[in-house]
């Protein structure tokens, strides 16, 4: 997947490491992509947008458990001892 990178969201790992509190700031306002060699080599995030991340995870993972249980078979008799119905 390509993903397209605004110049001002672009940080050199060497300006990272000179202001990082400036760079985690300006985090919380949106993804920064740390750059080596002009090649995007790692994502920096603020907390509420990984807590998103993760609650997404999470939701997409739940909906797929419950399609894989939806297309269990399952016998009526194994209903029917899974809730007391014999």
């Amino acid at each position: 997947m390509a993903v397209r990178i605004e110049r001002d969201r672009m940080v050199k790992v060497s300006e990272l490491h000179n202001d990082t509190s400036k760079w985690i700031k300006a985090a919380k306002e949106g993804p920064l992509f740390i750059m080596r060699y002009a090649d995007p080599e790692a994502v920096l995030i603020g907390i509420d947008a990984f807590e998103e991340l993760l609650d997404r995870l999470q939701l997409k993972a739940s909906l797929e458990r419950r399609e894989r249980a939806s297309k269990e078979k399952i016998s009526l008799e194994e209903l029917q001892r899974r809730y007391g119905l014999s």
